[in-house]
């Protein structure tokens, strides 16, 4: 089972970008945690606008059952995902060829956690309320286990199946 908590928002100022990025990467070090300083610029292909065409952050990776908590930010501050999406072949756009990559943006990122675990969902929560307390005040996330609106660390448990008796 796998689970995914969206997150979006705006950054307070762009200096906290270059804050997040080493205050993180100190509490991954000292976690044991993977991670990515981020600090890209894409090249323009599309239709994308030109200022949501850089990334800067960090991804941090709590442990091989979640997927990178990104926070990566776009020139206007707002955490973002950009990637790369292959043009299909039956669309011809104006100026794209068959099969070339398409760069695509997303104004929210997410982390998705597999095998129900409880520990680093709780873990990913603790680090979005620091994010959303010191860097992100506008933090919004959307947690389909209900676990970031309650705390109630019930919701987490592993659901059991009981055969009903005839």
């Amino acid at each position: 089972m796998s689970t995914t908590v969206h997150y979006f928002g705006k950054i307070k100022s762009h200096e906290g970008i270059r804050e997040i990025q080493e205050e993180l990467r100190e509490i991954a070090q000292v976690s044991g945690w993977s991670h990515e300083m981020v600090d890209h610029v894409f090249t323009h292909e599309g239709e994308v606008p030109a200022p949501r065409l850089s990334l800067r952050g960090i991804r941090v990776t709590l442990n091989k059952t979640t997927s990178p908590l990104q926070l990566t930010f776009d020139k206007d501050g707002y955490l973002s995902h950009i990637y790369y999406e292959k043009t299909p072949a039956d669309i011809h756009q104006k100026g794209t060829t068959p099969g070339a990559r398409q760069l695509l943006h997303q104004i929210h990122t997410s982390t998705s956690i597999r095998n129900a675990d409880a520990t680093s969902h709780m873990t990913l929560v603790k680090l979005l309320d620091y994010v959303k307390k010191r860097y992100v005040p506008n933090l919004e996330v959307i947690d389909n286990t209900g676990y970031w609106y309650s705390r109630d660390e019930a919701v987490l448990a592993p659901k059991r199946l009981e055969l009903v008796k005839k």
